[in-house]
């Protein structure tokens, strides 16, 4: 091919000078390695398209439930049955079903225990408790067989496979366990003056997911990273004392049974009101003494888990949610007396319904009949329909830990990842949109700009594990930034900086459409980022999610052509980090006006540095990168300049230096031209490129570290590479 050196220095090198010329100390940034080619591990496959959707031939099993479980509120003891329809959509025959005993964590003898540091951890059962599954049977179609139990799962031997593509086994276990009262900050059992609350997650056999991904998904479960689940539908009917109210996933079936007349016409005008509509108050409690059980029946479909609460010491309230739709959907709250009052959970239904409608209209509609905040001893925990949050929260800490919360009904409820695996793609995302739905509640009641420039530093330490490590690899403490607050910036970061709003907000709900009920791995989002934004990013998801890349871009020098303001400015900006990043450069000048110039990430593909041009008159008072504190920097001091720190140059007409220069030592001229007052430069037929006025008689061209010194009478030149000096004659 025919190919043209673009510069000065090149012809120069190729004429004058050896290799060694440019045999230079290696830049801290690496633009070819941030660049690389072949991110991704494979191309497209039949089940996962190389654009980010689903495949042609994409398939996921399914898993069914019909639960019956009763309480002891004694004892803390649950009683229940899990009856399970499998569905094997996969185009493999099943020799074996995988099911996860997720109870079994508060076993004495579990891995999960055994992981737990003398220091301790939110993790576990806290203090001396043997809990986990008593299995009383599992069947098959009716019939006992055989099951091997390890850990926090359950293997069960098929009598025979389980056809391909439509296969389905009937499976009904009986069990029981004691409920922990603190479990793992999941769930738990709180006392209140009015009687204990039970949060109820992790109580009944699930099904194992099996993928086009790894086969059989059977990572224990250790307490740290979360879960990964099958869709399906399910009823649970949950018999409990008969002064005790319950609230679940789902859809209540049989409230005429559970509530009284009143209260069911106090859930009428809730399904009807924008504002918090009180089900049940506080000088109710204790009023309902009736004996013996009650059996509340609920029902959720297209779900991929079920978790409850009940309690006879319930506040309960609730009020309309909007659908984008037109759908209603209903926010409720359920909370002890001790946790009420308008600075507490006494808004908490308002919190909920905000959330919910925020999330609906920005991303994708809520999809549940009902959205249940229940306040118990957990920090906070989701589930699809419900969540769990302190009983202590107030204020703008109960409002952040129900947004959160609900959150998650979008990641990973609506869409399903590996929570074993891969923490960051429903707590990073949530943590995400949280932010964007703090600054919209009730105009910005509890939103605090974040400036994330600072947070550089702490954020790409060395002391982190990378992002794409599981909650299961890192260090405990390292958890808060690597699941939520790193790869949340991340997202902030690409939807900012880099992609802008508009593109990214497009992409980021294509994938949450694309994969809604399914399972997505990362590569299914990063190509669906791609494809949908047109914009390569492979260096981004390489630098902050696959490593520990840090940024730091830093302010060189800022010259006047020539020495002289009216002239304009050559402004040099450094790459010093190895995470490139799209540079925004402000230049603030004395008169108080301002210009901001926007540099593409592109610049740093093959660059460590970049000198360009600002067309001005005026004179500078200081140069700043990222202006609005938008990217986090390891090193802030660098990436400002002031007049103060300007060494004066004196002023020069560039049209003095101009003329072709020749020497017998090479066969090749220079000719130097002006432009715009400032002094260009090429070689024969190459392309000119710009000299910096350094002062007496001194020009560079840094980016080839290149160094042209006239004589006082303009007639010779010196020029100087790598340690090299040739001189040139004007002709």
């Amino acid at each position: 091919m025919n190919f043209k050196l673009p510069i000065l220095a090149s012809a120069m090198a190729v004429f004058l000078f050896s290799g060694s010329a440019f045999a230079q100390e290696a830049p801290k940034y690496d633009y070819a390695e941030a660049f690389k080619p072949f991110f991704y591990p494979q191309t497209g496959t039949e089940t996962r398209s190389a654009s980010g959707q689903p495949g042609h031939a994409y398939w996921q099993d399914s898993a069914d439930y019909n639960l019956n479980v009763s309480l002891n509120d004694t004892k803390n003891e649950i009683t229940g049955t899990a009856e399970i329809t499998y569905t094997n959509n996969s185009p493999d025959k099943l020799g074996f079903l995988w099911l996860q005993l997720d109870q079994n964590l508060f076993a004495k003898d579990s891995r999960g225990n055994a992981v737990v540091p003398i220091s301790g951890s939110r993790n576990g059962a806290h203090g001396d408790f043997d809990g986990g599954y008593k299995i009383k049977s599992v069947k098959l179609d009716g019939k006992d067989v055989k099951y091997t139990i390890t850990d926090t799962r359950m293997q069960i031997d098929l009598p025979k496979e389980l056809k391909a593509k439509g296969g389905v086994a009937k499976i009904k276990i009986e069990y029981t366990f004691v409920s922990p009262e603190y479990g793992s900050d999941r769930m738990g059992v709180q006392e209140t003056k009015n009687g204990k609350v039970f949060t109820m997650a992790q109580w009944y056999p699930r099904m194992c997911v099996y993928d086009d991904v790894l086969g059989w998904n059977t990572m224990p479960y250790l307490g740290a990273s979360e879960f990964y689940l099958e869709y399906g539908n399910i009823t649970a009917n949950i018999t409990v004392p008969a002064n005790h109210y319950v609230v679940a996933s789902g859809e209540l079936l049989n409230e005429k049974e559970v509530y009284s007349k009143e209260e069911n016409n106090r859930w009428s005008q809730a399904r009807n009101s924008d504002k918090t509509v009180m089900i049940h108050s506080e000088s109710e409690i204790g009023k309902n003494q009736a004996s013996g059980t009650k059996t509340w029946k609920f029902k959720i479909n297209q779900t991929r888990d079920f978790a409850w609460a009940s309690s006879p010491a319930f506040v309960l309230d609730a009020a309309r949610i909007n659908l984008p739709s037109g759908k209603k959907s209903l926010a409720i709250s359920a909370y002890p007396a001790e946790s009420g009052g308008e600075k507490a959970w006494g808004r908490s239904t308002e919190y909920t319904k905000a959330a919910i409608e925020h999330y609906s209209q920005k991303w994708y509609e809520y999809t549940y009949p009902a959205a249940t905040n229940v306040a118990g001893n957990e920090g906070g925990m989701e589930y699809p329909g419900i969540v769990f949050c302190s009983m202590d929260s107030k204020g703008d800490d109960l409002w952040g830990v129900t947004d959160h919360e609900f959150g998650h009904n979008w990641f990973p409820m609506i869409v399903g990842s590996n929570e074993r695996l891969f923490a960051w793609m429903d707590e990073g995302f949530n943590t995400f949109i949280n932010g964007l739905s703090t600054e919209a509640f009730n105009k910005g009641e509890y939103y605090k700009k974040p400036n994330i420039a600072q947070t550089g530093s702490f954020l790409m330490s060395d002391n982190f594990e990378p992002i794409m490590v599981g909650a299961d690899n890192m260090k405990e403490r390292s958890i808060g930034v690597l699941a939520y607050y790193k790869p949340g910036m991340g997202l902030d970061i690409l939807r900012n900086s880099i992609l802008g709003p508009e593109k990214f907000d497009k992409a980021f709900r294509t994938y949450i459409d694309r994969w809604a009920f399914k399972h997505p791995t990362p590569w299914d989002f990063f190509h669906t980022m791609e494809n949908v934004s047109g914009e390569e990013l492979n260096w981004f998801w390489r630098g902050w999610f696959f490593s520990k890349w840090k940024i730091d871009q830093s302010v060189k020098s800022v010259k006047y052509t020539n020495g002289d303001f009216k002239n304009g400015a050559q402004i040099t900006v450094e790459n010093l980090g190895q995470l490139p990043m799209p540079t925004t450069v402000q230049v603030k000048f004395k008169d108080g006006t301002e210009k901001i110039i926007k540099l593409p990430v592109e610049v740093w593909k093959r660059n460590t540095e970049w000198t360009f041009k600002v067309d001005s008159n005026k004179e500078i008072d200081e140069v700043k990168l990222d202006p609005n504190s938008q990217i986090p920097d390891i090193n802030m001091k660098n990436n400002s300049w002031s007049a103060a720190q300007a060494k004066p140059v004196e002023k020069i007409n560039a049209k003095d230096f101009t003329g072709t220069f020749g020497s017998k030592e090479a066969p090749i001229k220079i000719v130097f031209s002006e432009k715009s007052g400032q002094l260009y430069a090429k070689a024969g037929g190459q392309a000119e490129f710009p000299l910096e006025y350094t002062g007496d008689s001194t020009f560079t061209f840094d980016q080839a570290g290149l160094v042209v010194v006239f004589s006082k009478d303009k007639k010779t030149i010196t020029f100087s590479q790598g340690g090299r000096e040739f001189k040139f004659n004007k002709e």
